[in-house]
Formats: C-alpha cells, sequence, structure tokens
C-alpha cells in the first residue's frame, strides 16, 4: 500500500466507502439511492486490494516504466473515487444539518438542490465506471501473460517428442495419427497443476489467517429451507379415534319415536308474571270507528310549507337556461320558522318572491292564482324560497 502514496492509500478510501455506505441506509429516498453506486465502487476497490495492491507480482511492486505508468493511472482513478465519496459524504452532512423534514424537502425541491444531488450521483458513477475499466484492462494484461507463459511451455516440451517412423498401413486399416499426444497430455496436466495451486493460493488470501471470509457488504436474500414442523405421531391417539370410530359403527341406532294421538297431555304451565293479561277478542272495525268519531279533534293550522332550489344555469353565449328546481324535506315545524325568518327579511327586500315572479310561474303554471278561497304566499327570496298552501291544495 506504500506505492500508491502516503495521502491515497487503498485502505483509508476503501473504509471511507464502507462508512459512507453505512450512513446512507437511514438517509431519504434521494440520498439512499446512491448507497448502490456507492456499494459497487466499494466492491472494485476490494479487487484493487485483493488483487494488485496485496499481489506482490503485480506491477505496483515493479519499478519499470511500463509499472510506474499504470501506477500513476491508479493513482488517478483513485482521486477520482476519493473526490465523488467526499462530494457524497458533504451532501450527506448537508442532510444530517436540516434539523426539519421541511427544510430538506424545501433544497431537495429546488434548483440548486437538484442540481447538486444529480452531481454527486454523476461522480459516483463516472469513477466507478472508470476504476473498473482500469480493472479489466489490468486482467487482460495477465490473461496475456498467462498465453505467453503456455507458449513458453509448448516450446519448451516441443523437443521432447520422439520421431517415429511412418509405418506402412496395410489394406483396410486407417492411417495413424501424424503426432503423439503424449507431448500436449503431459503439458495440459502441468499446467492444470499449477492453476490449482494459483487458485488455492488466492482462496487462503480471501479468507484470511482465521479462515473466515471478509465482509463484502450486503448481499442478496438467501432462501429459507424448510424445516420439520415438529409434529410425531401420536400412537395413542391414533387408536382412540380408531376405536371412536369403530364403536360408531357398530352400535345399532335407536329406535324411531312414534307419536300416538290418544296419549294425553298435561295443561299448559301458567306464566310467573303476575301482570300477564290472556288474550280476549279484539273489538270490531265498526265499533272502533264509531268511538273514534266522538273524539274532538283539534283544530289545524290550515297551512302547509315546502322548501325549494331554484338554480339557473348561464351559457357563454346564446339565451339562459331554463332553471332547474329541487325540492328539500324539512319539518313542517323548522319550514314555518323559516317562513316567518324570511317574510321579514322580505319586506326589506326588492328581490322577495311573490306569485309573479317568474321563477314562481314555471314551477306552478297556471295554479298561482288561488280560488275557492285559497291563499299561497312566498316567504324567501331567490336561489332559495318557501311556499304555504292550505291543505285541500296539497
Amino acid at each position: 500500500m506504500a506505492a500508491l502514496g502516503d495521502i491515497l492509500t487503498i485502505a483509508h478510501v476503501l473504509k471511507r466507502a464502507y462508512d459512507l455506505y453505512q450512513g446512507c441506509a437511514s438517509a431519504p429516498e434521494e440520498i439512499r439511492l446512491a448507497c448502490d453506486h456507492v456499494h459497487v465502487m466499494a466492491l472494485c476497490l476490494e479487487g484493487v486490494q485483493s488483487d494488485i495492491v496485496s499481489n506482490p507480482r503485480s506491477f505496483v511492486h515493479q519499478h519499470t516504466a511500463v509499472a510506474k505508468s499504470q501506477t500513476h493511472r491508479l493513482k488517478v482513478k483513485m482521486a477520482l473515487c476519493e473526490k465523488s465519496l467526499r462530494r457524497m459524504e458533504a451532501l450527506l452532512k448537508k442532510y444530517m444539518g436540516f434539523k426539519h423534514v421541511r427544510a430538506w424537502n424545501r433544497f431537495r425541491w429546488s434548483t440548486e438542490g437538484k442540481r447538486e444531488i444529480a452531481e454527486a450521483k454523476s461522480d459516483l458513477v463516472f469513477a466507478t465506471n472508470v476504476l473498473d475499466m482500469f480493472l479489466k484492462g489490468v486482467n487482460l494484461n495477465v490473461l496475456w501473460k498467462v498465453e505467453a507463459m503456455i507458449e513458453a511451455f509448448t516450446n519448451k516440451f516441443a523437443g521432447f517428442d520422439i520421431p517415429l517412423p511412418p509405418a506402412a498401413s496395410a489394406t483396410g486399416q486407417k492411417r495413424p495419427r501424424a503426432q503423439s499426444n503424449v507431448t500436449r497430455t503431459l503439458f495440459i496436466s502441468l499446467f492444470l497443476g499449477h492453476l490449482r495451486k494459483v487458485l488455492r493460493t488466492y482462496r487462503s488470501k480471501k479468507t484470511g489467517k482465521g479462515g473466515k471470509a471478509t465482509n463484502s457488504g450486503p448481499r442478496r436474500l438467501q432462501t429459507i429451507t424448510r424445516t420439520n414442523s415438529g409434529f410425531v405421531r401420536n400412537t395413542k391417539r391414533n387408536t382412540l379415534i380408531n376405536a371412536y370410530a369403530t364403536n360408531l359403527a357398530s352400535n345399532t341406532p335407536p329406535p324411531p319415536y312414534n307419536f300416538t294421538p290418544s296419549t294425553p297431555h298435561r295443561p299448559r304451565t301458567p306464566s310467573p308474571d303476575f301482570h300477564f293479561i290472556q288474550p280476549t277478542l279484539v273489538r270490531r272495525t265498526s265499533s272502533l270507528s264509531r268511538l273514534n268519531s266522538k273524539k274532538t279533534h283539534p283544530p289545524g293550522t290550515g297551512e302547509y310549507f315546502e322548501c325549494w332550489r331554484v338554480g339557473i344555469g348561464t351559457l357563454a353565449f346564446g339565451p339562459k337556461i331554463k332553471p332547474e328546481f329541487l325540492q328539500h324535506k324539512r319539518g313542517q315545524a323548522q319550514l314555518r320558522k323559516m317562513g316567518d325568518v324570511f317574510r321579514e327579511a322580505g319586506q326589506y327586500s326588492k328581490r322577495a318572491l311573490t306569485g309573479k315572479s317568474r321563477c314562481v310561474e314555471m314551477l306552478y303554471g297556471g295554479r298561482v292564482e288561488a280560488g275557492e278561497g285559497g291563499w299561497l304566499s312566498f316567504v324567501c327570496i331567490v336561489p332559495l324560497f318557501l311556499k304555504r298552501l292550505p291543505w285541500y291544495l296539497v
């Protein structure tokens, strides 16, 4: 890690990435969505630490011109990562500085807040992509070295081939192969053995000395395996159930109950309530009407109230729309009080309704002029009015 300098160390940047990832867990949605980019960057930094920094054969620990050039490029990529992480940390601290949610909402919906959040996310994405492209180039270089090593092994083992004299092909037999597979088999076995050794070393470095894998952050949730419910077979319970079912099947049903009409019945038990009155004959309707006719009835008020609402719509041009009438159901006592109030108010208003008002004529037509001693009065103003009618006009 000393090859990267004293300031931009891989451990420092990786710790900053993990701290930022944990801090964004309780942040609002705008910052919490950036946690995915921080997680991807942390994985790339883990790859740099395990494949480049911790590997003694990588270019970081070499002193050639090509190695120095690649080390400088890696420093630039690490600087971009640290810059993007610092910018996201500043945005997170600004959110923590707001004492109320309204202040944060006002900031994130403002033009400056939207621009700052978008730029912080774009910096994270750009730095992660640049570092990932650099790692892919390093992996391609390693693959080229492996291919060169394989080619060198092939050239070395080519001298061990034993030339065989050409054998005469018999009639009806196939021609033998020109070269033997011993060389290829030997080379492939050596290569596979070396590859197994490299993989074993790599896995031991990843798990560490304690044998535990390093924590790479939150992972995808695994499926839950099914476990035994714990219910065991109860032999005693099954035996009792089977015995009960067998007894029900074996027992004969009871004989049916035959009711004989000649059986004497005892009298009904009297009610314990002393105020219980036995049912008696009902009086005839004619007698009830005769009794009610002698009863004196209080004189009626001789008036009946109704409540109507009138609505007249208007158009942008043209004549007015025909009025619409809607009746409201109210009690007579309430309508009578409303009538008194509106009648008193109509004495001082020119808009009080009369029998000659247009809306009244449209509602009742020619019935406005009452005859035979009847009368009709309107005691409210538009759009709500009450009508008072004699009983025989309803």
